[in-house]
């Protein structure tokens, strides 16, 4: 004892410590103490995050079963990709996917028949009947049709043709497991022509005919002012319906010059400088002179409707699908866009001093009145959310194929569609009660070179329509720039996979990596322009590989990118300074062929984007409606990290079929754009 206490307190330690360790030898040695078992940071469990959307499966199939009567009267069955499941894996989902609340199980039970084989079950209702009606008009389409090919495309190129068939409603009553391939649609004709467009485009997806755009019920002459002040089609009303004064108490007049004042002063935007265009100011005051020295009179707006365009194809799903980014399903968030695309004319009289050379404008009437390069385009979101009344949507567009445009019969009829976007409170959840997503201009007549902006309705319940960043475009600064190189190797290209390329990609983000990034006032110098970037792997005479579609992905959706050289197109897709009525349009609308122009032509892709939207809207109007019981996700969720399995009955409770989440099998598999264009 003497001698311990002799030691120093460093060495009393010592001698401890070496005792511990020699005493735990020992017991180690005869089994009576077992090691600590360490966790690195690399084995923390995995957070499932089973809200993330279920990938755009390889195939989706449908079974009748009676086996769970309180559920529904189907096996919904989507087979994923290896690739799908191994990313899922690594996620800690590899059982399960989700379609919002509803859910697909991997795990031999619940309807699923085999555990770990990639096909994902969910049970959910669908009205037989309703199928049936599907399979014989599939039937009846082929019978019709010279031959059963339809245009194929990836993303927005045309990729080849694909052979229909009908859905096989006999099987299916016999509890075979089915295939759901997209509803057979009519043989697509003078794809990818790049010639004249067809009667149905001309009638159901890019309304251009003089009857209708002209139609003096509906519309007013700006160079004249003969027509309808107040026309339902007409500028001023757009303006009015989306002020929508009686409940916002925003003057119309004041908001269209509010709007129009976004161009007189220079702005910052997400950090970038917006310079100001000041020939606005002119549009201004010469527009206040015509309307007698106050506030402008929205019946003389110096603008002519040049389309009415329905853009079913940019539905949006849950999963974030359908136009803006994002993977796809079909639980519906809308039916899509419905555009008015008018331009700026020059007045007899009015003058734009300096900049743009208004003596290039052609003439469009014979008083001088001018065409001016000056596009302005109303972009909707359609208010409708479930699979049934996208479906009837997208019909009642298909019906005015049946009628000749400008016609009492037409045109009444398509104001009859445009209404229900248009007229205030169309979207009581949106600022201003409007259905209004966001107006786009696409000028020259200001300033040199062309520039695209973008505007929204920013603050809810009550907003002027105000100028924001502009929708997956980088700030121009970034072109040609590592950073840029970064976003698409590091960001884009993992997402793209051969033979096609055409998996959902990031949409560019307001800030990457660290600092800011999605821009505002896209421009265009010349018709050649695109995005690329120093350092990407772009194989002379080739091209087919991860970088180049990266890059040409990225390019295609921002908005000069697809405005210019990515589609050959000379900055415009209908044509504002079209001396006569229906505007001219891009071939990149009616059918064009394209060498990369990055990478020495190669790879050579085809755009025809009139037939791509035509055959999207004929099956979403061929879709067959599902609904499915909602999961309690977040007790799913729970189970997975505790246990790692699925709860034996993750629904809470059965509830009324009318409380049922409705949605589309179809659309799981379908080419969802994500380009806003």
């Amino acid at each position: 004892m003497s001698h311990w206490r002799r030691l120093s307190r460093k060495h009393r330690t010592l001698y401890l410590v070496i005792a511990l360790l020699a005493l735990a030898a020992t017991a180690l040695a005869s089994g009576q103490l077992k090691p600590l078992r360490t966790t690195s940071t690399t084995e923390q469990p995995v957070v499932p995050d089973i809200n993330a959307p279920l990938p755009p499966p390889a195939a989706v199939f449908l079974q009748k079963t009676d086996a769970f009567p309180k559920l529904g009267n189907v096996l919904l069955v989507a087979q994923l990709t290896p690739d799908q499941i191994e990313d899922k894996a690594k996620a800690g989902t590899r059982q399960v996917a989700t379609l919002g609340e509803i859910l697909l199980r991997d795990d031999g039970q619940g309807g699923d028949a085999t555990a770990n084989d990639g096909l994902f079950t969910s049970v959910v209702r669908i009205d037989e009947n309703d199928l049936k009606t599907r399979s014989d008009q599939d039937q009846t389409v082929l019978k019709d049709s010279k031959n059963t090919d339809v245009p194929l495309f990836s993303d927005r190129v045309l990729s080849g043709t694909e052979t229909q068939a009908a859905f096989d409603f006999a099987a299916f009553e016999k509890g075979a497991l089915v295939r759901l391939a997209r509803p057979v649609v009519p043989l697509i004709p003078t794809w990818p022509g790049g010639g004249p467009t067809t009667t149905f485009q001309d009638r159901v997806l890019m309304i251009r005919d003089p009857g209708v755009v002209t139609d003096p019920g509906r519309t007013i002459d700006p160079c004249t002012f003969a027509g309808t002040a107040g026309g339902e089609w007409t500028f001023g009303n757009l303006m009015t319906q989306m002020a929508n004064r009686t409940a916002s108490g925003i003057d119309p007049s004041v908001f269209t010059e509010t709007w129009l004042q976004n161009w007189t002063a220079a702005q910052t935007l997400n950090s970038f400088g917006v310079p100001s265009r000041l020939q606005m100011q002119s549009i201004i005051n010469q527009w206040r002179t015509e309307s007698g020295g106050g506030a402008l009179d929205l019946a003389k707006a110096p603008v002519r409707l040049l389309a009415i365009v329905s853009r079913v194809d940019l539905r949006r799903t849950r999963g974030g699908g359908g136009g803006y980014g994002g993977s796809s399903n079909g639980d519906f968030l809308d039916a899509g866009e419905a555009r008015f695309i008018f331009g700026f004319v020059l007045r007899p009289g009015w003058r734009l001093s300096g900049g743009y050379n208004t003596g290039n404008s052609p003439q469009i009437n014979a008083n001088g009145c001018r065409a001016l390069p000056f596009s302005v385009i109303f972009e909707y979101r359609v208010p409708k959310c479930d699979c049934p009344s996208v479906r009837d949507w997208a019909q009642r567009w298909i019906d005015l194929n049946g009628f000749i445009p400008g016609t009492a019969v037409y045109n009444s009829r398509l104001a009859a569609l445009t209404r229900q976007f248009v007229n205030a409170n169309s979207n009581p959840a949106r600022p201003n009660g409007s259905a209004i997503g966001q107006v786009r201009t696409n000028e020259v007549a200001l300033q040199f070179p062309w520039e695209l902006r973008e505007f929204q309705l920013t603050q809810f319940p009550w907003s002027h329509l105000n100028e924001t960043t502009t929708n997956d475009t980088a700030d121009d600064s970034f072109n040609n720039t590592w950073t840029w190189q970064s976003w698409i190797v590091s960001q884009v290209g993992p997402h793209l996979f051969p033979a096609l390329w055409n998996q959902s990609i990031p949409v560019v983000p307001l800030y990457f990596p660290s600092g800011n990034f999605q821009g505002a006032h896209p421009q265009m110098p010349a018709v050649t322009f695109i995005w690329n970037a120093p350092g990407l792997n772009l194989p002379p005479g080739g091209g087919n590989n991860r970088d180049n579609w990266g890059r040409h992905r990225t390019s295609l959706a921002s908005c000069n990118g697809c405005h210019a050289g990515e589609t050959h197109t000379n900055f415009v897709h209908v044509d504002p300074s079209s001396p006569v009525l229906p505007a001219n349009l891009s071939g990149f609308l009616t059918g064009v062929t394209v060498g990369d122009p990055a990478n020495g032509g190669a790879p050579v892709r085809t755009f025809a984007d009139l037939a791509r939207r035509e055959a999207d809207l004929r099956v979403v109007a061929g879709l067959s409606c599902l609904s499915g019981p909602r999961a309690d996700i977040s007790a799913v969720s729970a189970s997975l990290a505790a246990t790692g399995t699925i709860p034996v009955d993750p629904f809470p409770v059965i509830v009324s079929p009318d409380q049922l989440i409705s949605f589309s099998a179809d659309d799981l598999v379908a080419n969802h754009v994500l380009e806003v264009h």
